[in-house]
């Protein structure tokens, strides 16, 4: 009996110590003891001008922050880190088996903002071996959770604190002026870069009624104008804009558009000559205006207009062709590549030689659904890939390049109007959330000059009221100083990735006219019977 008692009180014991040692290995404290595993050496954390970081903030000369990971146990040295706008966190793997993955801690799910290895396929918990470094570049003020996806139950866990420095904030500017005072919306915004001014080009009024001149926004006297120049008719609503120049002037191009009393659409092109204050008919239509088609997305490279997509408002469906215009001699060539599928009202902009698309509306028998599509296209290859989908749907905005980035303002509206800002990073191929404006709105003048300011004036809220409000980001240091242009890699099938090269090259697709199709002159459509078409928000 004694034999036995001894016996029970070795195995308790053996067994206590061996849980011991199991207990020890799995919450990460010293692991001397534990086989085929090495303490790593402590790491030294500095900035860049290796001076050392105390609490994981960098000093005022420093843009990157050292973080250990697994340095101590399962945990992350320092777990908080306070940085600005630009600055970029390191991460270096003292022990293996972790992960660096953003989103909530307390539920331990990724959000997809950023993770290791490589931004991509965060939902899939992906470790990593001793010595690797993963880093990242905070471009949004915000406070981004983040977590180790094995040993996030654990508390390994870690937040990075990013401020603007003071310097970015949403703020108020002047009412719209004269006949948008009640509020406009519909516009197409520009900022023209020859006197600073922003104007809103277009739009119709609360009573539906087309306005017959632009509106002039000074940033400086934060003041309205409305200006002398008349429209050459009142098919302005939906019209889109953007800068472009003819033999050394700087000139506002503005390309079809609809009125709504008479439901009608326009392929006309006229060009506004802000310094002058004159507005002009440009002699060659957009071919598809005049088929009763508005425009869809609108930007501008080597100083050529590109249009992808489009509303085909006569069949109530969106388009998916992509439409090349010059301005002398001015002519419009259709390109032989195609959006992956047909939008309408889709933000767009460029960014270094590749044109950028995040949302759309999807218009099916005239009912229109916002989407998360996005595209980017190489004009100089003609053709054009998919992109990481932007997290939420939206349509009927500008697309913005700030810094570099493409800057996709609220929208919305089918069925939800935003007032969030999403943001593309093309060179990590991911996207992250901006600071919110104030009111949301969709169709209102929206543009940047692309470093310091973005504008927004009127549109629509959500309970389809016009506004009359003016909103201004406005950075008076630009954040922009470190922000890659992305550049395009030649190659016969695109893939997005995350690396320092957006790859922006698939092989085209021909659409249904096998060559491109020019048009000169004022093109004439061909006369359509014309259903009642669904009644415009």
């Amino acid at each position: 009996m004694k034999k036995s008692n001894a016996a029970r009180l070795i195995f308790w014991v053996a067994a206590i110590f061996a849980l011991g040692i199991l207990v020890r290995a799995e919450s990460g404290e010293k692991r001397a003891n534990a086989p085929n595993r090495k303490s790593a050496p402590p790491l030294r954390i500095v900035d860049q001008s290796g001076r050392p970081v105390v609490s994981g903030v960098p000093s005022a000369t420093s843009t990157t922050v050292d973080v250990a990971v697994g340095q101590d146990g399962l945990v992350f040295v320092p777990d908080t880190v306070n940085i600005s706008v630009g600055d970029t966190v390191r991460w270096t793997w003292a022990t293996g088996g972790h992960s660096v993955t953003s989103g909530d801690s307390t539920s331990c799910t990724a959000d997809g903002q950023f993770c290791s290895p490589n931004n991509t396929n965060c939902s899939t918990c992906t470790t990593s071996a001793v010595g690797f470094v993963y880093e990242f570049t905070f471009t949004q003020a915000g406070s981004f959770s983040y977590h180790c996806c094995v040993h996030c139950a654990f508390g390994m866990t870690g937040v990075v604190n990013v401020s603007a420095g003071g310097s970015c904030s949403w703020g108020t500017g002047a009412d719209l002026p004269g006949a948008a005072a009640a509020g406009g919306i519909r516009f197409g915004g520009v900022f023209f870069p020859a006197n600073g001014k922003f104007y809103a080009m277009g739009g119709r009024d609360v009573n539906n009624v087309e306005f017959t001149n632009p509106f002039e926004y000074d940033p400086v006297g934060n003041s309205w104008t409305t200006k002398a120049a008349s429209y050459p008719d009142s098919l302005v609503s939906n019209t889109e804009c953007a800068v472009a120049n003819d033999s050394g002037t700087d000139y506002i191009y503005c390309v079809g558009g609809s009125q709504v009393s008479t439901q009608t659409e326009t392929g006309r092109v006229f060009r506004y000559d802000p310094v002058a204050d004159v507005i002009t008919t440009v002699a060659t239509d957009w071919p598809p205006g005049d088929a009763s088609t508005l425009p869809g997305g609108i930007t501008v490279f080597n100083n050529k207009i590109y249009i992808l997509g489009g509303y085909d408002v006569l069949n109530g469906i969106g388009s998916d062709q992509i439409w090349e215009f010059t301005p002398n001699p001015a002519g419009w060539v259709q390109k032989s590549a195609v959006l992956p599928f047909p939008l309408g009202y889709i933000p767009t902009t460029t960014i270094g030689s590749l044109i950028y698309t995040g949302g759309g509306a999807d218009i099916t028998g005239g009912v229109l659904t916002d989407t998360n599509h996005a595209f980017v296209y190489d004009p100089v290859a003609d053709s054009i890939s998919t992109i990481a989908d932007i997290p939420t749907p939206t349509s009927d905005v500008r697309g913005l390049n700030f810094c570099n980035q493409l800057y996709v303002m609220g929208g919305g509206g089918f069925p939800t109007t935003l007032n969030i800002v999403q943001i593309y990073d093309p060179v990590s191929n991911t996207w992250s959330k901006g600071t919110p404006f104030v009111n949301a709105r969709r169709n209102p003048a929206a543009d940047t000059d692309g470093t310091n300011n973005i504008w927004l004036a009127g549109g629509l809220d959500p309970n389809l009221l016009p506004l009359a409000s003016t909103e201004i980001f406005n950075c008076p240091v630009s954040p922009c100083a470190a922000s890659p242009t992305p550049t395009p890699t030649p190659s016969a099938t695109a893939t997005a990735t995350a690396t320092a090269t957006v790859t922006g090259t698939v092989t085209p697709t021909p659409t249904v006219t096998a060559t491109p199709t020019p048009c000169e002159g004022r093109c004439t459509p061909t006369p359509r019977p014309r259903p009642t078409p669904p009644p415009r928000p």
